[in-house]
């Protein structure tokens, strides 16, 4: 297969949206709006085991997204993984910023989190674990 650039929006992938099960959904939802301050633009329960919130990253309009939902045992898509705490870093989030200092003072407050630590690229990282154990890194990139 050719991979060859279209310069129309005909195919274009348009949007992304990483989808997070968690054994808490109240915890999560805590986590994400009120620590990592992001926005609810759609929340659901389906009566039948399942619920979840869509959450935007930036200004309206962004086209990024997180979904965090809890299934629970009952329900015909639960798997068993769904209920336990992450056991690796095989996965981490990487949310970049700015403004480094102001989310590290904001977490800090919050949160436990380790950082900002100064990477040998010249990145600033902020350590932080949602409720589950996923890793959340907040960083700055270098300026120059």
């Amino acid at each position: 297969m050719k991979n060859t650039e279209d310069h129309s929006n005909h195919g274009s992938l348009l949007s992304l949206k990483t989808v997070i099960r968690t054994k808490d959904f109240e915890a999560s939802k805590v986590f994400y709006t009120e620590i990592l301050n992001l926005k609810i633009v759609q929340e659901y329960d389906d009566g039948d085991g399942s619920k979840g919130a869509i959450l935007r990253f930036g200004k309206e309009g962004s086209t990024a997204f997180f979904e965090i939902s809890e299934i629970k045992h009952d329900h015909y898509y639960y798997q068993e993984p769904f209920s336990d705490p992450l056991k690796n870093d095989k996965i981490d989030i990487q949310l970049r910023t700015d403004a480094i200092d102001y989310w590290a003072t904001r977490i800090h407050e919050k949160w436990t989190a380790r950082g900002p630590v100064l990477r040998p690229w010249g990145s600033y990282y902020l350590y932080l674990r949602d409720p589950d154990g996923l890793q959340i890194i907040i960083y700055q990139e270098k300026t120059t």
